[in-house]
């Protein structure tokens, strides 16, 4: 039985959430707060028993976590460079990047940032 469209966006959006959440080093407490979401559920998540799926919010918050992932992998690149970013106090942003992503707000509000970042002409990298 072939995978509806929907099917599909989920099952990947899903797996790519849970390899975010693995490179980043994001417990299931957080992924689950993160995505608005139990953290058992989270766990579920990243054994592949739970996929997130529209139209629930925390496949809205989920796509803001893998964009978030992609911009960072572009703008600033390795993983280490990116973990040592997210974890360091930001003076733009108030407080440190990862305790941003915990809302769907503060999501939004650093891939704004991360985004405004990559497409300026004289942007060496976030800082």
């Amino acid at each position: 039985m072939m995978e509806t469209s929907s099917e599909a966006q989920s099952r990947v959006l899903s797996e790519a959430v849970a390899r975010v959440a693995a490179l980043w080093s994001i417990g299931d407490d957080m992924l689950g707060e993160i995505l608005g979401i139990a953290g058992n559920r989270a766990a579920d998540l990243r054994n592949g028993t739970f996929r997130l799926a529209r139209p629930d919010p925390a496949f809205r918050a989920g796509q803001y976590l893998v964009r978030l992932f992609q911009e960072l992998a572009v703008l600033i690149g390795d993983d280490r460079s990116v973990m040592a970013w997210l974890q360091t106090e930001n003076m733009d942003l108030g407080g440190r990047p990862i305790d941003l992503v915990r809302t769907e707000g503060g999501s939004r509000e650093l891939l704004s940032y991360v985004e405004t970042r990559r497409h300026r002409p004289d942007s060496g990298g976030a800082k």
